[in-house]
């Protein structure tokens, strides 16, 4: 009986590892399997539903169908979610049922119960299916402010908190513009003489301010956060305690004298939450990249990673990968 040859052998081995599909992707050893794929696209088509919002970058000059961009879409945030479903375990991050609930909640407050099941069925979706989606929804949500307290600790988050004040600062101010800054020194004198009341002030602004809304509001601007002034003004608005008046300052608009009729500054322990957040755009997208540079492969036929990007795009014919097999991807069988 004659043996088998090399040849013959190494295509019995090649059609065996080819016997069943390749995955969509793989993240670090994490399997993503096309039926995964499948069911988090019928999830993300149906959240584009609702929202009326499209489902994933349509390329209109590709003439690809609509479906091809919701699974790209679709297979970006799987490989996401995988990243941050390995780290959340590793660290103890978890999302709370009742945060869940709420976005089911949400959903039917919007659309109505009846309204909310007849879309899901018309997905062929149920409940659970969306609470699975918020949960990883969440859970990126959670990961991205942990990732991000850790980058910047205690000290950073106050350096922010401090560099940013204007942000977390509510003033209620008087002002009086006028053109020039030798007009700007007699109002100060003006205002600033003994005697001289917040009466005097407003009564002043109406007079000479050339703040078109001056006759009405006699220079009061209300309250409002302090970084929506220009910096100048914020800056000087924020030096004075309530019932001061500052010298004159200069902006794009002309001269100022400011008057601070309150000022309340919200505490680092209210505001905390908000400065992660910000952080979290800075700082997490650059952590993923650092997760996904290596042993990252997804499958040619869906697309390719683009790690500036952060999602699966698809594969046009002026790309290298549209005629050979990306580096890293899974060649189909």
């Amino acid at each position: 009986m004659r043996r088998p040859s090399l040849l013959l052998l190494g295509l019995v081995l090649a059609l065996a590892a080819c016997s069943g599909p390749s995955p969509a992707a793989r993240v670090d050893g994490i399997t993503i399997t096309d039926e995964e794929l499948a069911h988090v696209t019928d999830l993300f088509r149906f959240a584009a539903a609702v929202t009326q919002q499209p489902c994933g970058q349509l390329d209109p000059a590709s003439g690809e169908p609509a479906e091809a961009a919701c699974t790209r879409y679709a297979l970006g945030n799987l490989i996401e979610f995988a990243v941050v479903r390995d780290w959340a375990a590793e660290h103890g991050v978890a999302v709370a049922d009742p945060d869940v609930d709420d976005v089911v909640q949400g959903l039917e407050d919007r659309l109505g119960a009846q309204a909310l099941d007849r879309q899901l069925a018309a997905h062929e979706l149920t409940r659970a299916d969306v609470r699975e989606l918020a949960r990883d929804l969440l859970l990126v949500r959670a990961v991205a402010l942990a990732v991000a307290e850790d980058e910047l600790g205690e000290k950073g988050i106050r350096d922010r908190y401090e560099d940013r004040i204007a942000d977390h600062t509510i003033v209620r101010v008087d002002h009086i513009l006028v053109r020039t800054r030798s007009e700007a020194r007699d109002v100060y004198e003006k205002v600033t003489a003994p005697g001289a009341t917040r009466a005097t002030f407003l009564a002043l602004a109406r007079s000479v301010s050339i703040d078109p809304t001056a006759a009405e509001n006699s220079g009061s601007l209300g309250s409002t956060v302090a970084s929506t002034y220009v910096p100048a003004f914020a800056e000087a608005a924020l030096d004075l305690e309530p019932g001061e008046i500052s010298p004159p300052v200069r902006t794009e608009f002309g001269w100022h004298v400011i008057r601070l009729e309150a000022k309340q500054v919200q505490p680092l322990a209210r505001v905390r939450e908000s400065i992660l957040q910000q952080a979290a755009q800075e700082v997490f997208p650059a952590w993923l990249r650092d997760r996904l540079a290596e042993g990252l492969e997804v499958n040619p036929r869906y697309g390719r990673f683009d790690l500036e990007a952060l999602t699966v795009v698809r594969i046009s014919s002026t790309d290298p990968s549209a005629t050979a097999t990306p580096s890293g991807a899974i060649a189909s069988p």
